[in-house]
């Protein structure tokens, strides 16, 4: 367990631009979170909380023992490794999640949905740079679902194809910044609305 948490130190993970703004407002705005991937949890946990800390730090805060910095509104649902009392790999805890089967009917039993009550949320903001990427919303009972795709390589044959299945498309690593702007509006329209 312990590998994973130094090769994640030692790699060149590096986030969006724009990555630390929209998150901050999304915790700022409570809203529910999600990090769903096929790859592995406990990967993309270690670096969300190297990436938090790192900002904590940038920022001028401290550090105490065993403090978490990845915001709570944030979850990451994915494979989850077991680990033995000596921190040794023993297999995966629940259903393998992979690009076919990574949809939402997959979390509809999981502790995320019911401790961020999404069966009230009526509304998706689905960000996604994979063609399957694009159905990771179905099995919700959504009202509206906007579908934001990165598509970073391959973008003169992929594009038409990423269009079919996106509302918005961003192409070559692209800031997050217009992903912010887009929450920021519906965030005043709502409030507008409202009054």
């Amino acid at each position: 367990k312990k590998q994973v948490d130094q090769a994640v130190a030692l790699g060149s993970l590096s986030f969006r631009q724009g990555f630390h703004p929209l998150f901050k407002l999304l915790n700022n705005l409570q809203v529910p979170t999600l990090v769903f991937s096929a790859g592995l949890y406990d990967v993309i946990h270690a670096a969300l909380e190297q990436e938090f800390a790192a900002e904590n730090m940038r920022n001028g805060g401290g550090k105490t023992k065993n403090q978490s910095f990845t915001p709570s509104n944030v979850h990451v649902v994915s494979n989850m490794m077991r680990f033995d009392a000596q921190g040794v790999i023993q297999g995966f805890d629940g259903n393998l999640i992979h690009s076919l089967n990574k949809t939402a009917r997959v979390l509809l039993d999981s502790p995320f949905w019911e401790e961020s009550q999404l069966d009230k949320r009526r509304n998706v903001l689905l960000l996604g740079d994979s063609q399957g990427d694009a159905r990771m919303a179905e099995g919700l009972n959504a009202d509206e679902i906007i579908r934001v795709g990165f598509l970073n390589v391959h973008v003169d044959e992929k594009l038409d194809e990423y269009l079919d299945l996106y509302d918005v498309v961003f192409t070559h690593d692209a800031n997050l910044a217009p992903v912010q702007m887009l929450i920021e509006q519906i965030t005043a329209s709502a409030k507008s609305y409202k009054n």
